[in-house]
Order: C-alpha cells, then structure tokens, then sequence
C-alpha cells in the first residue's frame, strides 16, 4: 500500500473523506516502515493524531514484555491503550482524547494496517521549570486517583489493558533475560546485574500490598505539555494501562532530572545527580493530589530503580547473548549503572518532601 492510499483509507476509516490528504502529514515513522504517525488538522484548527500500525509487525518496543508472555498481538495491545484513553475520558481526567472511527471503534482497520486515533494535545513540552515539575507531580497524583476499571474493558482476562509496566508482566520478563544471560555477566556488570535482580524481586514480593492504578509508564519532560500555563497534560501514552502507582512516581522522580532538550549524542548529559529542589516539587505535587499508602512508602526505592532494572535486563541480553555492542550500548548501560547508584538518595529525598 503506497503512504497516498494508507492515507485515504485512514480519512475514509474516520472522516468518510470530509478532509482532504493535504490536510495530514508525516510526523514520524512511514508506511514503509511498521509504524508511522500522522498529525491532522480539521476546519477549526483541531488537530489529531492518527497512529498506523503494522498488524502483522512485532509488537512496538513499549509493549514488548506484554506481548510475549501472552501471545498478545499488536491490535491486542493498541486496544489495551486505547481502553486507557477511554477510561480516562469517562473519568474526565486530562488526557488525549480516543478518536473513534466512523462505526465507533476504539481501533480502525485499513487493510494491513491497524491504526490509533487521539486527539493531539496541545501545547509546550516541559523544559522543566520547578513550577512545571510541581505542575507534573500534580497531573500524576490526579492519574494515580482515577479509580481503576473494576474488570478488563476488553472482557478476554488476557492482561491486554495492564501496562507493560505491571508487576506481573515486567517482573516475570526481567528475571527470564536475567537468567538467560547469567554466567555470562563480566565482572564490570555483574553489579548491575545482582541490582537488577533484586530490585525485580522485591517488586515482585510486594505488588500484592500495593494499589494498581491507572498509571503512564513512561513521564518525564518529553511526555508531557502545557498550554498557558495551565495544568500539565500526559502524552504518549504507549504504556499506559494499569499498574502500580509507586512504580510510575518512582520513574518519574528519577527521569525528573532529565529536561526536555537533553542531547540525544551526549551520554554524559543523561546521568543524573539527584537535586533535591527538582524531587522536592514533583513531590510537593504529587502529595496535594494523592497520599502514598503505607506499603507504597516501604517499596518507593525498590520503585526508583524498577524501570532501570527492567531496561538493564533489556540490554544485558542484548549484549551478552545478541552481540550488540560499541559506544551506544557502553552508554546505554553507564546510564543504567549511575540510576542504580542515584537510586537510594532519591528516594530518601523523596520521602523527606512527603507529608506522611
């Protein structure tokens, strides 16, 4: 299918052809490719963002660890996101609105190609500023309080609508790569290693004793926006789905360091030195939306580094067992290594902005 027909289908899919193809453009990815975004705007200046899918492509890294246990394929896991979305709308909480097609689907069919329409929020992306970050915190804490769909939307009980971040996913995943690489770890990695290990068990033991929420999995600056300086809206939302609110304020107080613009070429710009006045105001935020349970409190450093253990375990098989190899990948893992080592002293930070 050439990129002009994909784009008629998908008009036709959710406008019935009331727009025109100059209307749309590529904003990344191509039909070439298994994946590729469009932007369109509608008479008014609303604008969409229609997100195209290969049905018969690998399921996107984001969801990767969902799909394997499962079997779950690339529509299983768009219309667990789109689920999110839905949910969200219903709870009238601020986030990219679900575009449904013109027969009322969550997830649109044009011809080899699955595809996922939002609305595009509109807006800055964070640099952040420390009231953007106080702002954050407020927008994840409202998150963490919309009461969680009390069965799966979809009604199949195959864990499509958890986010690739649950416990039970991510949890069982990363000690299968641990395992498979182990022996073959090199003394300079074996640290790393033994941490991930860890920080994926002790997850693991304690998700029973923590809340699951609707949660993001993936904020930081580059995932979020803000218009006028109104509230901090979420996006990118290829994550999302239920899981535990500790684990997503735990990676959110890590990459809260990050700012938007960091240099992808510079490894060295993202390693992060916990500041105490960046973690202070996610928290300030966070705590005037959503008080942390007992048990939340208990696993919030186990919660710091989960997303880094789980990504270590991605890279250490990737290395070990795939080859990959060179500067990149040496990058990739330093940066893995200092969120290891910052990990404690965030958290610590963390609890000492909490009003318990």
């Amino acid at each position: 299918m050439t990129d002009a027909a994909l784009v008629g289908r998908l008009l036709d899919e959710y406008h019935e052809r009331s727009v025109q193809p100059a209307d749309i453009s590529v904003v990344a990815g191509s039909e070439h490719e298994a994946r590729v975004t469009y932007l369109l705007t509608l008479p008014g200046g609303f604008r969409q963002v229609i997100r195209a899918f290969r049905a018969d492509a690998p399921v996107p890294a984001q969801g990767r660890d969902l799909a394997s246990p499962a079997g779950l394929t690339v529509a299983d896991w768009l219309l667990g996101r789109a689920h999110t979305l839905a949910w969200l709308e219903a709870a009238a909480y601020p986030a990219p609105r679900p575009m449904r097609t013109r027969t009322g689907e969550l997830i649109g069919v044009a011809g080899p190609w699955l595809s996922w329409a939002t609305s595009f929020a509109e807006g800055e992306v964070l640099l952040p500023t420390l009231s953007q970050l106080r702002g954050l915190g407020v927008t994840l804490g409202r998150l963490h309080s919309v009461a969680p769909w009390p069965a799966l939307p979809s009604g199949r009980g195959d864990g499509a609508d958890l986010s690739p971040r649950h416990p039970a996913v991510a949890g069982p995943a990363t000690l299968a790569r641990l395992d498979a690489v182990d022996g073959l770890v090199p003394p300079a990695w074996q640290a790393l290693h033994a941490d991930c290990r860890q920080t994926a068990q002790t997850v693991l033991a304690a998700a029973r004793s923590c809340a699951v929420t609707v949660v993001h999995g993936q904020v930081w600056a580059r995932t979020a926006v803000q218009a006028d300086g109104g509230p901090v809206t979420l996006t990118g939302w290829e994550a999302g789905g239920l899981g535990l609110a500790v684990l997503d304020l735990g990676h959110c107080l890590l990459e809260c360091h990050l700012d938007a613009a960091v240099p992808d070429d510079q490894p060295e710009a993202w390693l992060v030195a916990p500041d105490e006045d960046r973690i202070a105001e996610v928290m300030t935020g966070y705590a005037s939306a959503r008080r942390l349970a007992r048990a939340e409190l208990s696993l919030l450093p186990a919660a710091v580094r989960f997303e880094a253990a789980v990504a270590g375990s991605e890279y250490l098989e990737l290395a070990l067992l795939s080859g990959v190899s060179g500067p990149a990948m040496a990058a990739r893992l330093a940066r893995l290594q200092n969120r290891m080592a910052v990990a404690d002293e965030v958290a610590e930070l963390a609890l000492e902005h909490l009003d318990t």
